[in-house]
């Protein structure tokens, strides 16, 4: 007999060959063999989430906290489907989840979907604090695989990344390009740093797991030097809130950015048009920022 992780090992395979509703089948088949399986119903609930499927993802993950009340993941499923009260930011266990579980497909991953927001940085960080070889203390915060790491290494005397997934820190460890390597959550890290300890503050694919932004941009600046610079994107949205969408991010648009990221903490915010990635056929637009603290 076929059990769940079979069904699920199939679903991975019809996925590779982007025959999602076969994929939808077998994982309806694995927790119809296991309704105690949550790893099945969290891959059917975002597959079918993305899907544009909602009223069967919410039907997926209800039945998921029916056996497991207390399931974060699920429970952030149905703040996606607007079925719950949205986040201040993404819980450390679904981060956890999506990224420890995923990380040695991750870049292979991203490349498929056209990802180049490292890239996009690496050259606003240039104009910001000029090209100077190996000039600058630089965090790569929540730098995951270490995509960015090479890329910031030419800047960088010192360069630091910090994540909360151990998975993702291994592989940004082969890179070979980090100084130090820090494993902890965003905020609560940039709490423990000393003030004041880095020129520049680097996130990519980051900051859209956080909404409102306050906390996020005065931890940030709380690190850097005088002069210093937060660069970082966001995927584009509209007005002055922050919007949890089904893909389970946050959108923000102009207005939230020039509110948060604004005189006295912040006295210059650039703004660049971008696309982040492809998702479903469709690019993602999104904002790259570089965001300045006071001079001394």
């Amino acid at each position: 007999m076929t059990d769940a992780a079979e069904y699920r090992r199939h679903a991975q395979d019809a996925l590779a060959r982007d025959n999602l509703e076969l994929a939808v089948v077998y994982l309806q088949n694995a927790v119809r063999q296991d309704p105690h399986d949550r790893e099945s119903y969290h891959t059917l609930g975002r597959l079918l989430r993305v899907a544009g499927q909602g009223e069967r993802a919410t039907a997926c993950y209800r039945a998921c906290l029916e056996r497991f009340p207390s399931d974060s993941v699920a429970r952030m499923g149905l703040a996606a489907l607007g079925q719950e009260p949205a986040p201040d930011r993404l819980p450390d266990e679904v981060v956890l989840y999506v990224f420890d579980r995923n990380a040695h497909a991750y870049e292979a991953n991203m490349e498929g979907l056209a990802y180049r927001i490292p890239e996009t940085l690496t050259p606003i960080l240039a104009a910001e604090k000029g090209a100077a070889a190996r000039s600058l203390d630089i965090l790569d915060l929540g730098c995951g695989s270490g995509w960015c790491g090479p890329l910031l290494r030419p800047f960088a005397r010192h360069l630091v990344g910090l994540d909360l997934s151990p998975a993702m820190l291994a592989l940004a460890q082969d890179k070979d390009a980090y100084d130090a390597l820090v494993e902890g959550e965003i905020l609560g890290a940039l709490g423990n740093w000393r003030p004041a300890s880095f020129d520049a503050v680097v996130a990519a694919n980051v900051v859209l797991y956080f909404g409102e932004l306050e906390l996020l941009a005065t931890a940030v600046a709380r690190v850097l030097r005088p002069g210093g610079v937060f660069v970082f994107d966001v995927e584009e949205g509209e007005g002055d809130k922050a919007v949890f969408h089904t893909a389970g991010r946050f959108t923000h648009g102009r207005g939230l950015l020039e509110r948060v990221f604004a005189p006295p903490q912040y006295e210059r915010l650039r703004i660049q048009e971008t696309i982040m990635r492809m998702e479903q056929g469709r690019p993602v637009a999104a904002l790259c920022c570089a965001a300045a603290v006071p001079a001394a």
